[in-house]
């Protein structure tokens, strides 16, 4: 019998040995080094954690929660280093959505038929 757990680890293994994980690992590595740009990242992650909380709540944010955001996403397109960040977060994002359509494969083809 397979065991999937150990399917998964190794999954998880070959994911950190890819160009992409690599790639995302070494431009955090890079943004982090840079203080500034470290710390509009965590301002900016900090909001998205925030907003995250409010919607699994079912709640909306106010006008003045609404706009604070609005600055926080447009102070990040100031710093090269964290859009640098995100375009390899979204490379790798791709990547996952892929593995998780594979990994998903199953259950999608037993409620197809």
């Amino acid at each position: 019998m397979v065991n999937i757990y150990d399917t998964a680890n190794q999954l998880e293994r070959d994911l950190r040995e890819t160009d992409e994980y690599k790639a995302l690992e070494e431009a955090f590595g890079t943004m982090k080094a840079d203080q500034e740009s470290y710390l509009v990242f965590k301002e900016f992650q900090n909001a998205q954690i925030e907003i995250q909380q409010l919607m699994s709540q079912g709640q909306a944010p106010d006008e003045t929660k609404m706009k604070e955001w609005q600055e926080i996403a447009a102070k990040i397109e100031k710093y090269p280093l964290v859009q640098a960040l995100m375009a390899h977060e979204q490379a790798m994002d791709v990547m996952m959505r892929d593995i998780n359509a594979i990994v998903t494969k199953p259950m999608a083809d037993l409620y197809k038929n």
